[in-house]
């Protein structure tokens, strides 16, 4: 056995993303839960609970879906509406994680003087064939447009002009869903929308789950919102990149820019995000809850570097083909992280399957293997989990990556939204005329001490919008952790942008300099919100899963006799 074992570089990845027309996850399973949102502590816990990557080119839009799901594998369920017969392929996971971390907005203080010596209290700055079965169920009222095998899902893509029909028909064939399911098609039905419906496929688990690729010939980019309605959570959050020719702009969506002022600039980039996240929930809500932030726009991200690449796996592939015995190769292939482990074990587990009863650690050790199988199994099996590497891990991951072939201009833009706020489903375009946002905000705060009394004061600075303007004075000690409460809105900007020309301002507030003393503050303004602090403020999570929503509201729960 090699001995010279080199260290992987361990990423922890989870993920959430959309597509085209966007999404409904359906579930069925008592304990059944759709997860996403967080990142193995490497994000605050208050996360995008639904992400979203769309490609423009020319007439067809492209976008990747990851649904993250426990539950068992034969009640898992998932309906789509899309615009004609989307290209289906499976892509990875992997993708997001390097995606949501290397776009996230950066956050930077610079701190210049110091605070008086005697002021108490520390300060720190700091795809299969395809086939057509539309004659099944024409008699129905649906139409079976397609139906195929993707990676690991089956697939059927139908269409219907009534919505009672297709309702009939899902419920039919496993997807159960209840009367306001029903009631949410509807819309999508009389728009002329067809379905992607899958399902696991049978010999496929959980851990087999992959993103679905869609790519589809229509006009813009569109989230069809309305149908999570049923089952939203307050505030949840939606983070979408869109890449094409320039800047993505929500076209029935306000423009929202929060006001800075209210961050918390104080505890660092992580803790700044955080807050970041409140602040934008409290800036819809005041916008009337229909709008997007831009996190980041222009043309730096470079894909190369960002994110992970089909090197990595396959440079693994030749390292593990370097071990000449099949036990010690299963056994470093299970004890790598180089290649996500829940499908490393789906492999493993299909096979390789185990006696009933034993645990998957007999896996990573090459004397319990060679005790549990026997010579000519580990073999066969080693063939095969090559193979299956190949095409469910590798290809994936080639598919989704060409999505971000040729360095498109990438747009990132974020919201929450609760229920009573999804009526209406944004849809995004390009606007050439738009200045970039610059991924990294930037404020200043100076500190000086005047007889004896410790002073400060916060100017923001580049991507902020309001570059150079001073905005707190304070006295005492200046913010060492949490932010100061500051009485102003947490909007600054709204405005409504099309395909060109500038944005057209719908509100814009003009704010005093906010007075900090101790922990007292004014803002020279109308209103009042509750501190952004750490987290922000209070009104439910910003990361509960969106394609949660979609498939609790359209599906009930299946019971067993």
């Amino acid at each position: 056995m090699n001995q010279n074992r080199r260290q992987p570089i361990v990423n922890c990845l989870l993920i959430v993303s959309c597509m085209t027309a966007a999404v409904a996850a359906h579930f069925t399973a008592t304990d059944a839960k759709a997860c996403g949102g967080f990142f193995c502590q490497q994000v605050p816990i208050d996360q995008a609970g639904e992400q979203i990557i769309f490609r423009k080119d020319g007439i067809f839009v492209t976008a990747m879906v990851l649904i993250q799901y426990t539950g068992e594998a034969e009640e898992f369920s998932w309906v789509v509406p899309v615009s004609g017969i989307p290209e289906l392929s499976v892509g990875s996971d992997a993708v997001f994680a390097s995606l949501e971390t290397s776009t996230r907005p950066q956050f930077i203080l610079e701190t210049n003087g110091q605070r008086c010596p005697s002021d108490d209290g520390d300060f720190n700055f700091g795809g299969g064939g395809a086939t057509s079965d539309s004659a099944d169920d024409a008699d129905n009222g649906v139409d079976v447009l397609e139906r195929l095998a993707v990676g690991p899902f089956d697939v059927e893509v139908i269409t219907s002009n009534d919505a009672e029909a297709l309702a009939t028909w899902l419920g039919s064939n496993g997807y159960e869903l209840t009367e306001r399911g029903e009631e949410l098609i509807g819309p999508y039905v009389n728009e002329g929308k067809n379905f992607v419906a899958l399902k696991l496929r049978q010999d496929q688990g959980v851990g087999d789950i992959e993103p679905l690729i869609m790519r589809c010939q229509t006009g813009n980019a569109t989230i069809p919102i309305r149908l999570t309605a049923v089952a939203a959570q307050d505030n949840m959050g939606v983070l979408v990149w869109l890449m094409g020719d320039s800047r993505a702009v929500p076209l029935n969506y306000l423009h929202v820019t929060p006001n800075y002022t209210r961050l918390n600039w104080y505890a660092g980039t992580f803790n700044a995000y955080a807050s970041y996240q409140g602040l934008i929930t409290a800036a819809m809500d005041e916008a009337g809850g229909q709008g997007f932030a831009t996190d980041y726009a222009g043309t730096d991200f470079d894909p190369n570097t960002s994110l992970p690449t089909v090197e990595t796996y396959t440079d693994e592939l030749v390292y593990l083909a370097g071990f000449p015995d099949d036990a010690d190769f299963v056994a470093e292939l299970a004890n790598t992280f180089v290649f996500p482990q829940d499908k490393v074990l789906a492999i493993l587990g299909r096979e390789l399957p185990l006696p009933e009863g034993e645990d998957s650690f007999i896996y990573s050790v090459p004397e319990l293997l060679n005790d549990t199988f026997t010579a000519e199994q580990l073999a066969d099996a080693r063939m095969q989990i090559v193979v299956e590497i190949n095409e469910t891990i590798v290809k994936p991951l080639e598919n989704a990556l060409a999505m971000f072939a040729g360095k498109p201009y990438m747009t990132r833009m974020y919201t929450t939204l609760s229920a009573d706020e999804m009526s209406l489903d944004p849809s995004f375009s390009f606007n050439p005329d738009l200045e970039d946002q610059p991924m990294t905000r930037r404020a200043r705060m100076d500190v000086d001490c005047n007889f004896g009394a410790t002073t400060w004061s916060l100017t923001l600075g580049e991507g902020t919008g309001r570059n150079g303007e001073l905005v707190i004075n304070g006295s005492g000690d200046p913010p060492g952790f949490s932010a100061p409460t500051i009485d102003q809105e947490s909007m600054w900007r709204s405005e409504r942008v099309d395909t060109s020309g500038p944005p057209v301002t719908e509100t814009l507030r003009a704010f005093g300099v906010a007075r900090v003393i101790g922990a007292d503050s004014s803002g020279g303004s109308n209103g009042s919100a509750c501190g952004v602090g750490l987290f922000g403020c209070g009104g439910g999570t910003v990361g509960t899963l969106l394609l949660t929503m979609f498939g609790l509201g359209l599906l009930k729960r299946r019971t067993h006799p």
